[in-house]
């Protein structure tokens, strides 16, 4: 086995050590497409972009009812790159487990089932405008640097537990704003 490997091996390097024909021995070198090792500094920091996902986050959880706020479930994740624009995205649920589920209580009564989903339904449209305005939020802000060519799109993804009745919810909500335009698009998924 080793030695079949080692075989292949010294096949491959044989390969690439032949001569070139001549006719791409006369022709202009080409250069390679990419560097390897080539590095750019980024024109916006790692610091920047996490203080916007905590921004992201504040927001989420400010959105919704009194009684029953949205929950980010994971870290907001955000990435800008440059000449396409940034993208934030979270995963959230769109309210409080109702109190008492957990570990101890492994029953969900039907009336809890109703107000939890009910309660949901409710910060859909709360969520949808929350994903807006901070896609707006993104768009101008200066700490971006942002080109008019640059989009923005800021995502929640749903998350649900495994005894809700999901019918009719959407498993993610995604604002979209293109900055040439200036306006969001909603895609409820």
């Amino acid at each position: 086995m080793k030695l079949s490997i080692f075989l292949t091996a010294i096949a491959f390097v044989s390969a690439g050590a032949q001569p070139a024909p001549m006719a791409a021995a006369n022709a202009p070198a080409a250069k390679p497409a990419s560097t390897i090792g080539a590095t750019e500094t980024a024109s916006v920091s790692l610091q920047t972009i996490r203080n916007l996902e905590k921004e992201m986050e504040n927001r989420i959880v400010a959105t919704g009812t009194k009684t029953a706020p949205c929950n980010v479930l994971s870290p907001a994740r955000g990435l800008y790159i440059t000449g396409l624009g940034a993208v934030f995205q979270a995963d959230v649920e769109l309210a409080p487990t109702p109190g008492g589920i957990g570990a101890f209580q492994t029953t969900v009564y039907p009336q809890q089932k109703a107000k939890y989903r009910n309660d949901k339904l409710a910060n859909i449209p709360l969520l949808e405008k929350t994903l807006s305005d901070l896609a707006q939020a993104l768009a101008a802000s200066p700490a971006l640097k942002m080109s008019d060519r640059d989009q923005v799109v800021v995502a929640a993804r749903l998350v649900y537990r495994s005894w809700e009745d999901v019918a009719g919810m959407p498993g993610e909500i995604v604002a979209h704003l293109d900055r040439r335009d200036g306006t969001v698009k909603l895609e409820i998924q």
